[in-house]
């Protein structure tokens, strides 16, 4: 303990030397004065999280226990299958609603990032102004070869609407999906597009 005090002394005292030892800007007299002009600005984020959602969270008590009845399927399969059909396809006009009824078909993270995008998309004027819809179908789907537990699913998807939206062509999508087993059979937990 005297050694520890002793030593955290030698370093304040170290500290404190070197503090006053007069090193200075050698080059402080030869530069030229100069005036950097600075702006101050406000931004408005227009789709901020709501007060509980902030920093991507969502209380975990919301974000865990409302499964809707039907929402487990008898097979990891048929969990993650219900769920890709329900997300590729959405208009402007249902997308809030579309991931309200994710959240109530998921728990854990994919719950909490469904709940995070209703609420998003619900102020988000950009889709509704362009018209935008999206449509697709499920590819593939098959368990990873590299992560236990993870599944990889791959979408074809296609997205119209007006300006930017306009004449995109079909895309396919890669997703990383995980199940949990519930009483009442298997919930998406995790979902995590890749592109």
């Amino acid at each position: 303990m005297r050694r520890r005090a002793a030593a955290l002394l030698l370093c304040v005292l170290g500290a404190a030397a070197l503090g006053g030892c007069g090193i200075t800007d050698p080059y402080a007299g030869t530069r030229a004065a100069t005036s950097t002009p600075t702006r101050s600005w406000t931004a408005t984020v227009t789709n901020a999280d709501p007060a509980p959602e902030r920093s991507g969270t969502i209380p975990a008590r919301a974000a865990q226990s409302r499964l809707s009845s039907g929402a487990a399927q008898p097979t990891p399969h048929a969990a993650l299958q219900r769920y890709a059909r329900l997300y590729v396809n959405w208009t402007a006009a249902n997308v809030a609603t579309v991931q309200r009824e994710l959240a109530a078909l998921a728990e854990g993270q994919a719950r909490a990032q469904a709940l995070q995008a209703a609420a998003s998309y619900t102020r988000d004027q950009t889709l509704a102004q362009s018209g935008v819809a999206n449509s697709g179908h499920l590819v593939a789907i098959t368990p990873s070869i590299t992560t236990p537990g993870q599944w990889v699913l791959v979408t074809s998807e296609q997205t119209t609407g007006k300006g930017d939206y306009s004449g995109l062509p079909p895309t396919l999508h890669v997703i990383y999906a995980q199940v949990t087993r519930t009483a009442k059979g298997w919930v998406v937990s995790e979902w995590a597009p890749q592109n």
